[in-house]
């Protein structure tokens, strides 16, 4: 699976949980009489207001209510958002507990390493905007969220400095600075076309248009076929494709490049070397990884922490 391929599916599955989100408002909202099975027991909640049954919209000769609109999206989507709600809400009651904070010199690297496959911050919250409806507010949040949980799991496990000191010294290479790439490229499904393409950029036609107008692959081609930068072995990018990019000066094309999705076209846009860490964002990062080795993914401990705070579900 390539990267495009993985940003969708983030991309769809947030957008699902921002609709549960909403979901859950709507409910808060709409003072509605609906009715719940809970172990074979109908229980009714009682409610009241008029607009229940308001017309929200007509296909035909069918009426649509708020009512059948708020029952079909917590049908499909309201665990998703009340789990996302108790998460949030468990993650801070953790971090309160056990007199865990985040700077905003961590948040700023928090960011930083969400934000590393755009060309820039702005461009990464644009583009959450755009895919998601995510504000900059909310994206932050999400992120701190995440940076706050990677803490929690690191203050659970039972690591002292002579395990992180053992951990640096074996993977001293995970920790060298990467050479990062800003790359377009064009996609398409035959050498031939690849070979059309190429010869209209030799013509003098726009990258980014043809890129809009040719690529496979829609997220780039949005973007003028823009990949962002990426890391020059990025495991989801093929090698053959990231071999012949280090090989490129600023600004050079070259194509066809045979690719298992395709027939690639590239552009170099840039080329910068990665930031080296300093030794406490090294031994941060040893902490957590060997944390995360003692106790388990972080889905694990999304799960500990609601098994031990949320205390009722009613639905």
């Amino acid at each position: 699976m390539k990267k495009y391929d993985v940003l969708k599916i983030v991309i769809i599955l947030q957008a699902l949980g921002m609709v549960a989100l909403a979901v859950v408002v709507m409910w808060s909202y709409f003072p509605y009489m609906t009715t719940r099975e809970d172990n074979n027991d109908t229980q009714q909640i009682p409610v009241s207001g008029a607009d229940k049954d308001e017309v929200i919209a007509v296909i035909a000769d069918q009426e649509i209510t708020k009512q059948q609109l708020v029952e079909e999206l917590l049908e499909l989507y309201g665990d998703q958002g009340l789990e996302q709600m108790l998460i949030h809400r468990a993650i801070e009651m953790a971090a309160k507990e056990q007199g865990i904070s985040l700077s905003s010199s961590e948040l700023a690297a928090a960011l930083a390493e969400a934000s590393s496959g755009y060309e820039s911050e702005e461009q990464y919250f644009t583009a959450m905007k755009d895919q998601l409806g995510l504000s900059q507010n909310r994206v932050l949040a999400d992120i701190r969220d995440h940076a706050l949980l990677l803490k929690i799991a690191s203050a659970w496990a039972n690591i002292d400095e002579a395990q992180i000191d053992d951990y640096l010294r074996q993977h001293q290479a995970e920790l060298e600075p990467k050479q990062r790439l800003n790359l377009s490229w064009i996609l398409c499904s035959t050498n031939d076309d690849a070979n059309m393409v190429l010869m209209m950029l030799k013509e003098g036609a726009s990258f980014a248009e043809l890129a809009s107008q040719f690529s496979l692959d829609p997220y780039s081609a949005e973007l003028g076929g823009s990949l962002g930068e990426i890391d020059s072995d990025d495991p989801f990018y093929d090698s053959a494709l990231l071999d012949e990019a280090m090989r490129l000066e600023i600004g050079d094309i070259v194509g066809p490049i045979e690719t298992s999705e395709g027939y690639a076209i590239i552009q170099l846009l840039g080329r910068e070397k990665g930031k080296t860490k300093n030794e406490q964002q090294q031994r941060e990062w040893a902490r957590t990884q060997l944390a995360l080795e003692q106790i388990g993914s972080l889905s694990e401990v999304k799960q500990q922490l609601l098994n031990e705070y949320v205390t009722v579900i009613r639905k």
